[in-house]
């Protein structure tokens, strides 16, 4: 019996590995391509955690020496960056004429642009780390309880910092490109969650595979020495090559197998004023709604201190050992909402299923308060909190129902206007939000000057930061809640409003002399979906074109 089974589902494989499944468009064949090219993402992403300039990253820490203060200036001034480089993307992906698609052809020098600088960090010499540029002076602040203190920045931090603005425009580049493929790759949104989750499980394979195995040759091969484990500049020097050369390889799959499908009219041009994109998502509630999600779920993020937690609270070679378990058992808590969450849309849809989970977050970070003097339940409880994450790759989905309302409304695409225009409001918001942490941080008497190593170091100061960052995060994922309570894009709705796209890209192409068998098929189907359901906004739309019952008839006479 089991043989049998296991042969019907081989056929169905073999089937439908160049042809689509019924009611769907992208084949089996496309559907692996575009999540092995994700894989290549993945490899990158390694390079992008392991240099965030942050007060948790362990290369950041030890070898560039970061303060608070540094960090927060650094964070602020990249935030000026972004917001200068969020309309020149815009205008780049929004306004691509290529005939390879609108998003492909920027694959592979987003990846080998982002490859290459982000590998060339580790290299800057110690030398030019210790070489003292010039200082910043922090005042006193007695009302933030922050010290006066002194920020110094070396050459080697401003060599990083360079090399990470460079490489972030290519790495955003790059995660534009293959967002903007998924958000394009089907018109059919049952079809784009099931890609969507098949897409994070195996596109986050290379991650969990190098961020396990990175900690194990950390303890096994650099436990000695001042600069031991995860803070050895060698450990960097070996995986960021592999890491980089490993992404190239990967989004090639992406780059040659997978297809960019939108519903429009062949005479369709792209070309969008950087302005009146503008203009026409900040009219789109629904824009706003996930942005402020975003940056909320943002702050939530801070919740997850499970690499201060193992390499402060346990340490040594003990830490290194539970930083690889983490590693591997965390990524794979992601797992369950990413293969159950297209099972869990269809039953219940995207906002309850989202709302439902983010309410049970606030409910564990809540629990961690509670226990921040035993490290190993903080994990159990971060495990928690990624099982109810995994679900949230739904937001991306929302992001794509919501781009077709938005071509329904208006009849423009504005995938790459809307990935940097939110991206623009959320670095903006980051330059309030970026204060947050550092803020935090002073509250529990680590000074804007103090290097975090150091701070860390003292059990009363751990103790204070790690229940000062998990208020933070509370605070921000009980906020976040709020703006998907009014989200109403219903699945029926965004069902309704390709129909009507398909409507009107048929009757533009007969209009043109550009009439397809593709707009012939549709057009009957929507004829006939309406004389089944009656379904008054159909109607409306039918009402609008004249020529709807002369285009199925001719799919009748031939």
């Amino acid at each position: 019996m089991k043989m049998n089974q296991l042969k019907d589902k081989l056929s169905i494989l073999k089937s439908h590995w160049t042809t689509p499944p019924p009611n769907y468009q992208v084949s089996y064949k496309e559907f692996l391509s575009f999540s092995l090219g994700s894989g290549g993402f993945s490899f990158i992403s390694v390079l992008v955690v392991w240099t965030t300039l942050a007060m948790n990253i362990p290369l950041m820490v030890s070898y560039f020496h970061v303060s608070t203060g540094l960090i927060f200036f650094l964070t602020m001034t990249a935030s000026l960056i972004g917001l200068i480089r969020a309309p020149i993307l815009s205008m780049i992906i929004d306004n691509s004429r290529s005939l390879k698609g609108k998003f492909k052809p920027f694959l592979l020098v987003g990846v080998l642009g982002a490859g290459i600088c982000f590998c060339l960090i580790p290299y800057i010499p110690s030398e030019w780390v210790e070489t003292l540029l010039f200082s910043i002076s922090v005042p006193e602040l007695p009302i933030f309880g922050v010290d006066a203190s002194t920020i110094s920045i070396s050459l080697g931090v401003l060599v990083m910092f360079l090399l990470l603005q460079i490489g972030s425009f290519f790495s955003t580049l790059l995660t534009q490109s293959l967002g903007g493929i998924e958000q394009t790759i089907s018109t059919v949104a049952q079809e784009r969650a099931n890609i969507s989750s098949f897409k994070n499980i195996i596109g986050k394979i290379p991650e969990s595979v190098i961020n396990i195995v990175m900690p194990l040759i950390a303890g096994a091969f650099f436990a000695s020495g001042t600069a031991s484990g995860m803070n050895n500049i060698m450990l960097y020097r070996i995986f960021f090559p592999i890491c980089a050369i490993g992404g190239v390889i990967f989004v090639l799959f992406a780059y040659r197998g997978t297809k960019e499908r939108t519903v429009v009219d062949k005479q369709y041009v792209n070309k969008v004023k950087f302005s009146d994109g503008v203009k026409e998502l900040s009219k789109n509630k629904y824009f706003w709604i996930i942005t402020v999600f975003s940056i909320f779920i943002g702050i939530r993020a801070h919740s997850n201190i499970y690499l201060w937690i193992c390499t402060y609270a346990i340490g040594g070679q003990a830490g290194d050992t539970a930083l690889a378990i983490c590693n591997a058992v965390l990524n794979m808590a992601f797992l369950p909402g990413l293969i159950l969450a297209p099972m869990l849309i269809k039953k219940f849809g995207k906002r309850k299923l989202i709302v439902v989970a983010n309410i049970f977050c606030v409910g564990t970070i809540l629990l961690q308060l509670f226990v921040l003097k035993n490290p190993y339940i903080i994990l159990v409880l971060i495990f928690f909190q990624n099982l109810l994450k995994g679900a949230e790759f739904i937001t991306a989905i929302m992001v794509s129902d919501v781009l077709d309302y938005q071509q329904w409304k208006t009849g423009r695409r504005l995938e790459g206007f809307w990935q940097n225009y939110h991206g623009f409001i959320l670095t903006a918001a980051g330059l309030f939000t970026g204060i947050l942490v550092p803020l935090f941080l002073s509250f529990a008497g680590i000074g804007f000057g103090v290097g975090i190593d150091t701070a860390l170091q003292d059990s009363r100061l751990m103790s204070g930061a790690f229940r000062n960052i998990t208020l933070l995060a509370l605070l921000g994922s009980i906020v976040s809640m709020i703006p998907m309570f009014f989200y109403d894009l219903t699945e029926k709705k965004h069902a309704n409003y390709i129909r009507a796209l398909k409507l009107r890209a048929a009757v533009k192409n007969y209009q043109g002399n550009n009439l397809a068998e593709e707009d012939i098929v549709n057009v009957k189907k929507i004829l006939e979906y309406y004389k089944e359901t009656q379904d008054g906004f159909i109607k409306d739309e039918i009402d609008k074109h004249a020529c709807l019952n002369d285009i199925a008839a001719q799919g009748s006479a031939g």
